[in-house]
């Protein structure tokens, strides 16, 4: 069973797990640098992956609210330890992150990054999301946005 539990419970583990998550998205962009002080500070509420007592990963979650559309629950970073890996974690992770949410989801995948690409669509398939338009969330160079109605 996949549980979420807040990730300042273990700062240094956290951070450790962020440095390895940055350096993994740096295959795909070249561009994203280690920045310690911006994830010991960060916006996102941080919570980690949990699988039989053992952290597997972590997840940043917001809820965005907009002037005149409905909100939208934000995964800002996710990310599963690669030994944890096809096992399902993840998507009972993202199940359990959005499960009292009833509203939209979104997120961006960097272009490069097939392996996240084909994650975000199995998780699509196996909660059941469907694929919408939210033009008032700005898209980012480099990133596919997915808007998801859950």
């Amino acid at each position: 069973m996949v549980e979420l539990t807040p990730s300042c419970m273990d700062k240094n583990l956290f951070l450790r797990m962020a440095k390895d998550y940055v350096d993994t998205l740096s295959q795909y962009d070249h561009e994203i640098k280690w920045d310690a002080a911006a994830w010991e500070h960060g916006m996102w509420y941080s919570q980690f992956i949990v699988e039989d007592r053992t952290v597997q990963g972590f997840i940043q979650t917001e809820i965005v609210p907009f002037n005149v559309f409905p909100s939208a629950f934000y995964i800002a970073e996710f990310y599963v330890v690669p030994e944890a890996r096809h096992r399902h974690i993840g998507t009972e992770a993202v199940k359990a992150a959005t499960r009292s949410w009833s509203g939209d989801v979104f997120l961006y995948i960097l272009d490069k990054n097939v392996p996240a690409r084909f994650f975000w669509t199995d998780v699509e398939a196996e909660l059941g999301w469907k694929r919408i338009e939210r033009p008032e969330i700005r898209k980012e160079p480099g990133c596919e946005l997915r808007v998801y109605k859950t």
